[in-house]
């Protein structure tokens, strides 16, 4: 290879023959790369900052009229590109560590095995309460807790109006609190 040859390569280049620019890359992409590779990165990570860099340079090929002046910017850039992607990776880590402590400093603490076996009773008897309620009071408990409109819902399928169905709502919950055995009636 002449200097010459490298030299058109950034001359066509610059005047968007892509075919002159992928000679160039394949030139220096082995060096680029390699100064990736010594940030200490994985290969993948040092591949994509390569990439970036050559996606940087081909935009702005038309600066260079000497061949010395591009290579040295080239490699210049590389860095630059490199420490931009650490700052980049190390901003991100910060955030996600801060986004992971704030996530489990919103998150309750685990139950002990005793809440745990309190929790599971409690809930088993629930689902027998609400077994032993009649039809239409369970029903109307799965509409109020479950469905987006329950009143509609309720009088759609319950033929009851809107007070009808609160009303059949608040006995549901009134037999449910003495079927829990929680006390008596409100």
């Amino acid at each position: 290879m002449m200097m010459s040859d490298e030299s058109s390569d950034l001359s066509a280049a610059a005047t968007g023959d892509r075919e002159a620019f992928a000679r160039l890359y394949d030139r220096h992409a082995g060096i680029v790369l390699s100064l990736c590779r010594r940030r200490s990165w994985s290969l993948e990570e040092a591949e994509d900052a390569a990439q970036e860099t050559f996606l940087r340079v081909y935009p702005i090929l038309d600066r260079f009229d000497a061949l010395p002046r591009f290579r040295a910017w080239l490699y210049r850039a590389t860095g630059r590109v490199c420490s931009e992607r650490r700052r980049a990776a190390k901003r991100r880590r910060r955030w996600e560590m801060t986004a992971a402590d704030r996530q489990m400093e919103s998150q309750p603490p685990e139950p002990t095995p005793v809440e745990s076996a309190e929790h599971v009773e409690q809930l088993e008897r629930l689902t027998g309460a609400l077994d032993a309620l009649p039809h239409k009071e369970r029903l109307a408990l799965h509409l109020y807790y479950l469905d987006d409109d329950p009143a509609t819902t309720a009088a759609e399928f319950l033929k009851l109006s809107r007070p009808g169905f609160y009303k059949l709502l608040g006995r549901a919950r009134r037999h449910l609190v003495v079927l829990m055995g929680e006390g008596q009636p409100a």
